[in-house]
């Protein structure tokens, strides 16, 4: 009897351990082969999480090329002042400088989602582009789409420097961040099935 519950407990561990193996390799996939969306798709807004100056320049590229209409830059410093934070880019400041919004509430994903949703909420936003890193992406999106289900929204992934696909520093952050996003995931799939307990 005990000798077939250890089983039965091995092979139920097993299965699990072998579910979340396959899953990080399809998560570690999907970062790798991650592209932005076709940039000549306008949008309403762009929106830039921060955490490097290569998502706020490649924000700032886009919002000088027209590929939206505004930027909202989430989760910055409160010390930073956007004279400061454009003067870092390479392209013509005063074309933007009309149309950058910083938001400086935002800590973390989820805060960014929140904000966000603050900031357009007065506007007339149907549509942004999510600009982030790549290994970041599908947790925003999944944190993005939940806050704000009636919003179109189109990715940006940018791939931060020293992050050779395959690499040892790739799949540091894809381990880290796909046990991140599988942890929303549950919570989430948790919550639409126990709507009571968002309230517990």
């Amino acid at each position: 009897m005990i000798l077939r519950l250890f089983a039965y407990c091995f092979t139920g561990l097993f299965t699990l351990g072998l579910l979340w193996a396959i899953g990080w390799m399809w998560f570690a996939s999907s970062v790798a082969s991650m592209k932005p969306y076709d940039e000549k798709v306008k949008t309403d807004a762009i929106i830039v999480l921060t955490g490097g100056d290569k998502r706020v320049n490649e924000g700032l590229d886009l919002l000088a090329e027209g590929s939206g209409k505004q930027l909202l830059i989430s989760g910055v410093n409160g010390q930073v002042k956007t004279d400061e934070l454009i003067a870092l880019w390479k392209g013509d400041k005063e074309k933007v400088r009309c149309c950058i919004t910083l938001g400086y509430s935002a800590n973390d994903t989820a805060s960014n989602a929140t904000e966000t949703q603050d900031w357009i909420k007065n506007k007339n936003v149907q549509s942004i582009r999510l600009v982030t890193s790549n290994y970041h992406m599908a947790r925003s999106l999944l944190m993005f789409n939940k806050q704000m289900p009636d919003i179109v929204i189109y990715k940006h992934p940018v791939t931060p420097d020293d992050f050779e696909p395959w690499g040892r520093q790739f799949w540091k952050l894809t381990f880290s961040e796909y046990n991140k996003w599988l942890a929303t995931w549950l919570r989430f799939d948790l919550l639409d099935k126990n709507p009571s307990l968002a309230n517990g």
